[in-house]
């Protein structure tokens, strides 16, 4: 054991010498390796910053198309975002069908109904927080969180997030405010979820029952909520017809329209097409170049990896072609090793540790060079995306951890797999011939 570990440290010593020999050599080698491994990890990191803002940012975009009964009206802008008030809607296990047509992405409903908040008449949007991408992206990464135990109000709705609002006789807590969309119905309206719109919509008819009112499709004009008798009495008043009630009496399992986005390379047509073939609905297709926008960012990631892969290999060349050359440089000092006893496991072994140390030092000094360039590009291109509203936030600790790591790995594994060719021909000559000769192939 002994024995083992003296030959191990006398073939670190060995190969750590060898990296000092030709110094301009191995700075110049530790400086492309480093510029590699820092352009590659400072770019994960960028990307992975930017990869939720870019995503972000496509969804705002809207609905590539809007599946709504066929009556309905949708409110033609350019982003899909939601459609008029309707008392027209859909099973909501339609969507389920929706799903496995060939091209559709991602499938979420929307109801829309008309409601009371103290006093005045309001639209309501329930939407499915698990499968929403048009609504949850007009709010920060805190203010999704928050929105779980809320409801959420457009950018011209006149109410502060935190304060305490009674819809329909029930209160809730406004727990964030969207960005402005410029789209009218869109910033003007108020968002639960699903299960919150069920919610109100059974307090409502406890409310009714309590106070011996009939549940009525026809909405009430105002109703200050203090009490179920009180918030029924107010309703009667207001309403010359009778006996109203805040919320229709609301059919469960019913949407008013599907949002629908795209699979990378889909066509438009051919789904809109297929769609059309169901029954009693209407396709309302969104902006094309927007479509086309948000199908295309697949292939730029993938565009990215490919050129850093491609940056790996060339580095990977150049080792091997610089570590052909520093061999055949020492096939004498290698003939001699073998001549006095060095295995052919050894000079093979030292040849690769020289190739890691340069490169995983290299790799090191990479990882520093990253966090310049991520500090140079939050500091100039970071502020200008945040400037014009694309969410900039660096990737969690373990995230950026795993990443200096293995961009280290590689950098030593690269030095290593680059040598080994050069190291395994090395190996196989005999020794008489490498002390003869420098340049003996």
């Amino acid at each position: 054991m002994g024995t083992d570990r003296r030959t191990l440290f006398l073939l670190l010593r060995l190969a750590a010498q060898n990296v000092g020999r030709r110094r301009l050599r191995t700075l110049f080698l530790g400086m492309a390796v480093m510029i590699s491994v820092g352009v590659g990890f400072s770019g994960f990191v960028i990307g992975w910053a930017l990869r939720d803002g870019v995503l972000t940012t496509f969804s705002r975009m809207g609905a590539d198309l809007v599946v709504v009964p066929y009556g309905t009206l949708v409110n033609i802008t350019s982003t899909l975002l939601t459609v008029q008030p309707t008392d027209q809607e859909l099973e909501l296990a339609l969507g389920e069908k929706l799903r496995t047509i060939p091209g559709v992405g991602k499938v979420a409903a929307q109801r829309i109904v008309r409601a009371e908040a103290e006093g005045r008449a309001i639209n309501l949007i329930a939407y499915d927080p698990a499968t929403d991408f048009t609504v949850q992206p007009w709010l920060s990464e805190s203010q999704r969180l928050a929105a779980a135990d809320g409801a959420l109000v457009g950018e011209r709705v006149q109410i502060k997030p935190g304060e305490v609002l009674n819809i329909c006789g029930r209160a809730m807590v406004i727990a964030a405010r969207l960005g402005k969309t410029g789209v009218g119905p869109f910033d003007e309206s108020y968002f639960v979820s699903f299960s919150d719109l069920d919610a109100l919509i059974a307090a409502w008819r406890k409310m009714s029952l309590a106070a011996g009112v009939a549940v009525s499709s026809t909405p009430a004009a105002s109703a200050p909520f203090v009490d179920p008798l009180a918030a029924i009495a107010t309703h009667r008043h207001a309403g010359a017809a009778g006996a109203t009630n805040c919320l229709a009496d609301l059919a469960p399992d019913r949407v008013s329209a599907f949002l629908i986005q795209l699979s990378p390379g889909a066509s438009p047509e051919q789904v809109k097409f297929a769609i059309g073939q169901i029954p009693g609905i209407k396709v309302v297709t969104g902006n094309a170049v927007f479509t086309a926008s948000r199908q295309s960012l697949g292939s730029l990631f993938w565009g990215v990896a490919i050129f850093a892969g491609l940056l790996l290999l060339a580095l990977l060349f150049l080792v091997s072609l610089l570590f052909s050359a520093i061999v055949q440089e020492r096939y004498r000092e290698v003939g001699l090793l073998r001549a006095m006893g060095a295995r052919p496991a050894q000079v093979v072994s030292i040849i690769l540790i020289e190739a890691g140390l340069i490169t995983g030092l290299g790799g090191l000094f990479g990882l520093g060079f990253g966090l310049s360039l991520m500090f140079v590009f939050a500091r100039s291109l970071g502020f200008y995306f945040a400037s014009i509203g694309v969410p900039f936030a660096w990737p969690p600790d373990w995230a950026m951890w795993l990443a200096a790591f293995v961009s280290a790995a590689v950098a030593a594994s690269i030095g290593v797999i680059g040598a080994f060719i050069p190291a395994w021909r090395a190996r196989r000559l005999e020794p008489y011939v490498m002390i003869q000769t420098e340049s003996a192939r």
